[in-house]
C-alpha cells in the first residue's frame, strides 16, 4: 500500500538519531517506508518499531558501536580519512597526503564544519557540506612525524574525531638531469663584482615526481651571513611543485662563496650545497670617512695628540672593495706633524685608516689617500684637521645676551638668552663638550653649558635676588635730589645702581699673550708687551675672576680704592685657597717658547692654566617710567631755550622738546617698550614713536621731538606715554602747547 505514514520509535533514543530527524517515512509504491539511523557516542543494543496510523506495527533489533555524535534528534558528525583518490586510509606521509571527510546527519540545511589536527598542516580548515552532508579538506604531513588526532566539529558543538599516523617521507633535494641529490643548481659558476646570479633546488620523493606540498627553503651562503654582509640572497624561498629559485647578488664579496639551502619536510631535514665565484672588483673610487677626533692638541699640551682618519674604498658600481693597498701623504709636516703608517689595505668593508699625530705648532692639515696601482691615480683627501691647544684663550672669550634690559624689575620669569662664545690662542673654535659655568649677581640662571662649534647657551630668568640702588622717587613719592635727570647733564648719577645684575661666565683655559713675531709661542722677546693689554683693552695677566657686582673692575672684598656697592662680590676661586689672588706675572698656558723661560708659569709653583671669564650687565627694567621734571625739561620754542614752562609756537614754525626717560633706577626701560609723541595742538613733526632697544647704558635715555605750529591759533597738550612689553603705560609727559 503506497502513501502510508510509518512512525519509526527508538526503545532507548540515546542510542542513536534517525534521519529525518522527526522519525516518519512514507511508503512507497511497493509498500515500503525507509529512514536512516545512525549511531551515537554511546555503544549497546536496541530495537526499533514502526507503526501506521491503523495500529498495525513492527520491531526489529540492533547493536550501535557508539562512535558517532551526540543523540537526541539533532545533527551527528563522523570523521574519516582517505587519500586522494578517495580511498579510506589511516596514515599520509609528505608525499601522499590525505582528504578528511566530514559526514553530517540530522541537518536539512548544509552547515559549516570546522577541522582541526594535533600534527599535519591544514591550508584550509573549514569546508560546507554538499547534498549527501559531506565537507571535506585536504591535509599535508608537515614537518613532524607521529600519530596525530583529527577533529570536525559544528558551530553548536557536535564534534568527531579521527586517530591517524603521519610518516616519514623518502624526499630528496637536489638539482639537475640526472637528479643529483643534495646539490644546488648555480646559474653562473663565476660572477663579475655586483654580479647577480639565481641558486636553485629540486624537491621530488623516492619516484623523483616533484614534491608539490609547499615547503619554506632557506638559502644562505659564507659572504651573506656576515656582520656587514657582502652578498645578498633571498630567503626563504616558498617551492612550488617542488623547485625552490634564490636570487643572489654580490656586494663586496670576493672569490669562493659557499651557498647552503635547507628545508624541513616531513620531520626530515634536507639540505644541498652549491658554489660561486665573485672576481675581485676594480676599484672605481676613495671616498673620505670621518676623522677622530677632528680637533688635537699640539704635541705636549696635554690634550689628545693623535687622530684616526679613515677612507673608503668602492669599485665601479659603488661596493665595498677589500685588500686594497692605499698610501697616505700630509699636505704639511710643519712642526713634526707625521702620519702612520704610510702605506694600509683595505677590509673587507673597504675602510682603511692612517692616524696623524702633531707637532709642536699649530696648524691645519689635510691627507690624501691614493689606491696604488690605479691609472690614472684615484684619490680623495680628508676634512680638514685642526692642531691648537683645544683650551679657551682670554681674548677669544665673548658673552652676550639677545637682550640687555629684560622686563625684569617687577615681573618673574622674563626668561633671557644668554651665549657664550670660546676660541683658541688661534682663534680656532674649542672643541665640542667644552664646559662653561656661569653665575649671576641678579636673577636666576643655569649654571652650566658645554659647547658645539665653539658656542654654548644658557637661560637667564628674571626672579629674587634683585640688586637694589639709588631710586629717582622715594617711598614718600619726593624725588631723589642725588638722582636728577637732567635734559643736558647726561644721565649718571653715581652708586649704587640699581637693578643692574652682572653675568660671569667662566672656563678652563690659559691666558692671552702677544705673539709679535707670529711662530705661535710666547717668547722672551713678548714679555714686556705681555705685561700691557691686548687689543681690547684688556690686561694679558690675569687675576682671579669674581663677579663684579659695581663694575668698578676690583675685587673690594680684598682689593682696596673700590667703589661702595661691591661689599659682597663672589671670588671664583681658580686655585680653592680661600684668597683673591692677584696677577702673577707669568703666562698661564701651554704655548710657552722651547726652552721655557722665565715669564712662563711651569705647572707646578705656577699654574699653565686658568679661568678665562666674561661678564655682562643684565639691566633688570622696571616697569614703571619716570621722566625729567616738567621744571628741567628743555624747550627751544619762541620764547629762545629755556627750562620748564609751556611751549610756544609761533604759527606754523616749529618748537623742539628734550628730557630723559628712564626707570626707577634711571636705568633702561625694557627692551620693546614703546614710547609715542602726541599733540593735540599743531603736530608731531619728528618720529611719533620709538621702540626701545636692547641697551645696558648705564643711565636713561635723553629724547628730542620736534613740534609744528598752524596756520590758526591753537591750544592744547603735548603727551609722552610709555608702553612696555608687560602692558604697563606711564604718562611721563604732559605739557600745554600754545599756537599764535
Amino acid at each position: 500500500m503506497a502513501g502510508q505514514l510509518v512512525t519509526f520509535t527508538l526503545s532507548n533514543e540515546n542510542l542513536g538519531t534517525f534521519n529525518p530527524a522527526i522519525g516518519t517515512a512514507l511508503t512507497d509504491a511497493d509498500g515500503k517506508a525507509v529512514i536512516s539511523l545512525a549511531t551515537s557516542n554511546i555503544a549497546g543494543a536496541g530495537t526499533v518499531s514502526a507503526a501506521i496510523s491503523s495500529g498495525e506495527s513492527a520491531s526489529v533489533g540492533f547493536t550501535m558501536k557508539g562512535d558517532g555524535g551526540q543523540a537526541g534528534g539533532g545533527a551527528q558528525v563522523t570523521l574519516t580519512l582517505t587519500d586522494v583518490d578517495g580511498n579510506t586510509t589511516d596514515s599520509i606521509t609528505s608525499t601522499s597526503p590525505g582528504i578528511l571527510v566530514a559526514t553530517v546527519t540530522g541537518l536539512s540545511k548544509p552547515a559549516i564544519v570546522t577541522f582541526d589536527a594535533s600534527l599535519g598542516d591544514l591550508p584550509i580548515k573549514t569546508a560546507i557540506t554538499d547534498a549527501n552532508g559531506k565537507a571535506s579538506v585536504s591535509i599535508y604531513a608537515g614537518s613532524t612525524p607521529g600519530a596525530s588526532s583529527a577533529t570536525a566539529s559544528l558551530a553548536t558543538g557536535e564534534k568527531a574525531e579521527h586517530v591517524f599516523v603521519i610518516g616519514a617521507s623518502d624526499v630528496q633535494m637536489g638539482s639537475g638531469d640526472p637528479f643529483v641529490s643534495g646539490k644546488a643548481a648555480v646559474s653562473a659558476a663565476t660572477l663579475s663584482a655586483g654580479g647577480t646570479a639565481t641558486i636553485s633546488v629540486m624537491l621530488q620523493d623516492s619516484q623523483g615526481k616533484p614534491f608539490t606540498e609547499p615547503v619554506d627553503v632557506s638559502f644562505s651562503s659564507t659572504c651573506s651571513k656576515k656582520t656587514s654582509p657582502e652578498a645578498v640572497i633571498s630567503s626563504p624561498v616558498t617551492a612550488i611543485n617542488g623547485l625552490a629559485t634564490s636570487t643572489y647578488l654580490a656586494k663586496g664579496c670576493v672569490g669562493d662563496d659557499n651557498i647552503t639551502v635547507s628545508a624541513d619536510v616531513g620531520g626530515k631535514n634536507l639540505s644541498a650545497t652549491g658554489v660561486v665565484k665573485i672576481l675581485a672588483a676594480d676599484a672605481g673610487s676613495i671616498v673620505f670617512v670621518d676623522a677622530s677626533p677632528e680637533n688635537i692638541g699640539i704635541k705636549g699640551t696635554g690634550s689628545d695628540e693623535s687622530s684616526i682618519i679613515r677612507f673608503k674604498v668602492l669599485d665601479t658600481n659603488g661596493n665595498a672593495v677589500a685588500n686594497k693597498a692605499v698610501s697616505f701623504s700630509l699636505n704639511t709636516d710643519v712642526g713634526g706633524l707625521s702620519l702612520n703608517p704610510a702605506t694600509a689595505t683595505t677590509n673587507n668593508e673597504g675602510i682603511v685608516q692612517t692616524v696623524v699625530n702633531s707637532g709642536t705648532v699649530a696648524t691645519t692639515v689635510r691627507v690624501t689617500a691614493d689606491i696604488d696601482g690605479t691609472s690614472p691615480l684615484i684619490s680623495s683627501q680628508s676634512s680638514v684637521l685642526v692642531i691648537s691647544t683645544g683650551k679657551p684663550d682670554q681674548d677669544s672669550f665673548s658673552l652676550s645676551a639677545e637682550t640687555l634690559n629684560a622686563e625684569g624689575w617687577d615681573v618673574d620669569g622674563t626668561a633671557v638668552k644668554v651665549t657664550a662664545r670660546l676660541a683658541d690662542a688661534f682663534n680656532n673654535p674649542v672643541p665640542d663638550g667644552t664646559a662653561v659655568y656661569f653665575t649671576t649677581e641678579g636673577g636666576a640662571i643655569t649654571p652650566s653649558c658645554t659647547t658645539t662649534g665653539g658656542v654654548c647657551s644658557v637661560t637667564w630668568t628674571s626672579q629674587n635676588a634683585r640688586p637694589e640702588g639709588q631710586l629717582l622717587v622715594d617711598n614718600s613719592g619726593s624725588r631723589n635730589p642725588i638722582a636728577e635727570l637732567s635734559a643736558t647733564g647726561g644721565n649718571f648719577y653715581g652708586q649704587k645702581y640699581g637693578g643692574r645684575a652682572t653675568i660671569t661666565a667662566t672656563a678652563n683655559g690659559e691666558e692671552s699673550f702677544p705673539d709679535t713675531n707670529g711662530n705661535g709661542r710666547f717668547d722672551a722677546s713678548e714679555v714686556a708687551a705681555f705685561q700691557g693689554t691686548d687689543v681690547s683693552g684688556q690686561p694679558y695677566d690675569l687675576a682671579e675672576a669674581f663677579v663684579d657686582h659695581n663694575e668698578d673692575g676690583l675685587f673690594n672684598p680684598q682689593q682696596a680704592g673700590g667703589e661702595i656697592g661691591g661689599e659682597n662680590e663672589e671670588l671664583i676661586d681658580f686655585d680653592s685657597d680661600g684668597v683673591f689672588d692677584s696677577a702673577d706675572g707669568k703666562y698661564n698656558g701651554v704655548l710657552c717658547s722651547i726652552p721655557a723661560h722665565d715669564a712662563c708659569a711651569d705647572g707646578i709653583s705656577h699654574s699653565q692654566s686658568i679661568n678665562v671669564r666674561s661678564s655682562l650687565v643684565m639691566v633688570m627694567s622696571g616697569s614703571t617710567a619716570y621722566a625729567t621734571d616738567p621744571a628741567d625739561i628743555r624747550i627751544i620754542d619762541r620764547d629762545g631755550d629755556n627750562l620748564g614752562g609751556d611751549i610756544d609756537i609761533n604759527g606754523k614754525s616749529s618748537a623742539t622738546v628734550q628730557f630723559t626717560i628712564s626707570d626707577l633706577h634711571n636705568q633702561q626701560m625694557p627692551s620693546g617698550s614703546v614710547v609715542t609723541f602726541t599733540t593735540s595742538a599743531g603736530s608731531v613733526a619728528s618720529s611719533g614713536s620709538y621702540t626701545w632697544p636692547s641697551s645696558n647704558h648705564n643711565g636713561g635715555r635723553q629724547f628730542s621731538v620736534t613740534l609744528k605750529g598752524a596756520d590758526e591759533p591753537d591750544s592744547g597738550s603735548f603727551i609722552v606715554k610709555v608702553k612696555t612689553p608687560g602692558g604697563a603705560e606711564t604718562e611721563v609727559v604732559n605739557l600745554k602747547v600754545n599756537i599764535y
